[in-house]
């Protein structure tokens, strides 16, 4: 016994031993604003990159600029909550406000409510002008180019599309940094657009689900920790907050003249549902307030399984006999949506285009300079400029990891309300479930 005693302290010293070696020649990653990213363990042959990211309060850094709003809606009055480079900004305001502002650190930010409900028409006979966009991701900069170049906005940003419809085919939230920037631009244009008989749709794509579900492992590492000091990521898309609400609006398909447009793509499961698309969409809303598992597999396949409209890639498989499969597949879904053409985001070619002799068009390519604009029921593709890319670190920071510094050790250990609420939403999104 005494000797099984000494073996396992001697086994225990040299785990001790050889964790501590390690943690002394390892390297840690933190975000320009000092976030931590990721703790580089080296081992005999290489390094594990381990991802801080999820201890969210291991650091207080130093951000730059807003990160936010949440504004709340308590049935009483609107509750603000931002984040501002070192501190948490808050504030109430009354339930008939008609704008918010607020200043972080001499800039000065003016967000426009809305005080009339949107009007969201997800099916219209026909528009004369169609601008879409799809996957931006946080990625307010190209927003602003697109739109400019697209006839949508005016040398001040503000709405001149007339009646013209915007489609965003969803994605519009995860992997950047300006997410919340990107969607209150939306949400104050909407409002625009609604002034002067347009309108702006955003389509919900599959990250727009992740986030309102907690799967929030894509959410970039910067505007992630922010928002965590300010509430858990996946309450700020509560449907009792400003965007939230609004988001819980768009829909998940639309139709616009001859024109149909998801983010995924449309599948025989879709077809085989016998759903027309006002259904669909009146079928997916009331899907979003209920719980994972009050989501009934039939609905999980059409909305939010492999097969869904935000999910499906198979109409852009390099697969031989998928393609001519894909042939027979678009005259038939496009005959039962009285459309001529498909329109989809999601899966990234290496350009937007046509494809299927017009019946499908591609509009998600990760570095794209072009961009879709129907016009008198015509798709042509523009030039804008600027190539669409996707959200990198530019400068972070390195060092050498603390063996002194809790923070440190803090960053190794995942925040567990945060893991086991990602780990539900994992589990949702990768649920099995029974052929229909």
């Amino acid at each position: 016994m005494k000797i099984i005693v000494k073996l396992l302290i001697c086994v225990l010293l040299l785990v001790i031993t050889i964790a501590t070696t390690i943690l002394a020649n390892a390297t840690v990653e933190l975000t320009q604003g000092g976030v931590y990213s990721k703790v580089y363990l080296p081992i005999a042959v290489g390094e594990i990159k381990w991802n801080a990211a999820g201890s969210i309060s291991a650091s207080r850094p130093m951000l730059n600029g807003l990160q936010g709003p949440v504004v709340t809606n308590t049935g009483e009055a609107l509750q603000l909550k931002a984040w501002c480079q070192d501190k948490i900004i808050t504030e109430t305001l009354p339930l008939q406000a008609t704008e918010l502002q607020l200043n972080c650190h001499g800039q000065h930010y003016r967000y426009p409510l809305q005080t009339q409900p949107f009007t969201i028409n997800a099916d219209l006979p026909q528009a004369e002008r169609i601008a879409v966009i799809s996957d931006l991701e946080g990625n307010i900069a190209f927003f602003e180019q697109w739109a400019r170049k697209a006839g949508v906005t005016d040398a001040n940003g503000n709405w001149q599309f007339g009646n013209g419809q915007v489609v965003i085919l969803g994605d519009a939230v995860d992997r950047g940094r300006q997410v919340f920037d990107l969607l209150w631009r939306l949400y104050a244009l909407a409002q625009q657009a609604q002034q002067h008989g347009g309108q702006l749709l955003l389509l919900h794509g599959n990250h727009e689900q992740y986030v309102m579900r907690g799967l929030v492992d894509r959410v970039e590492t910067e505007h992630f920790w922010a928002i965590e000091q300010l509430m858990p990521y996946e309450q700020s898309f509560t449907a009792n907050t400003v965007l939230g609400s609004w988001l819980r609006q768009q829909p998940i398909i639309a139709r616009i003249g001859g024109y149909l447009f998801t983010h995924g793509g449309i599948s025989a499961n879709t077809l085989a549902s016998g759903l027309n698309l006002q259904q669909l969409n009146q079928r997916y809303y009331a899907t979003l307030p209920q719980p994972a598992d009050a989501i009934s597999d039939a609905d999980y396949q059409l909305f939010y399984g492999p097969t869904g409209l935000s999910q499906y890639r198979a109409l852009l498989s390099d697969d031989s006999q998928q393609q001519q499969a894909n042939e027979q597949h678009l005259q038939q879904l496009l005959a039962y949506f009285a459309a001529d053409t498909l329109v989809i985001g999601h899966t990234p070619a290496l350009k937007p285009e046509k494809k299927y002799a017009g019946k499908l068009i591609v509009v998600e390519a990760e570095h794209s300079d072009t961009a879709l604009l129907i016009s008198s029921g015509e798709a042509h593709f523009i030039a804008l400029d600027m190539v669409k890319t996707r959200f990198k670190e530019t400068a972070p920071h390195y060092r050498a990891f603390n063996l002194f510094s809790a923070a440190d050790w803090q960053a190794l250990a995942a925040n567990q309300a945060h893991l086991s609420e990602l780990n539900r939403a994992k589990a949702f999104f990768n649920r099995a479930t029974k052929p229909e």
